[in-house]
């Protein structure tokens, strides 16, 4: 049943793409991908932080859509 899950979810997503978040405490924001893991990606929000830097953090792959 595990492999069965693995097929049919594939993830889509690659380092550059954009997305959206969805869920958790950054919901509502864009972000890029900057790393995809296997059961999650790390980003770059589309929000600077008071040094100028972007916002960075990890998403799990249900908490953003393409």
């Amino acid at each position: 049943m595990a492999e069965q899950e693995k097929n049919e979810s594939p993830i889509t997503v690659k380092v550059d793409d954009d997305v959206k978040v969805v869920k958790g405490e950054f919901k509502g924001l864009d972000a890029k991908v900057i790393a995809v893991y296997t059961n999650s990606i790390a980003v770059e929000l589309n929000k600077k932080l008071e040094d100028g830097s972007y916002a960075r953090t990890v998403l799990h792959h249900s908490e953003y859509t393409e």
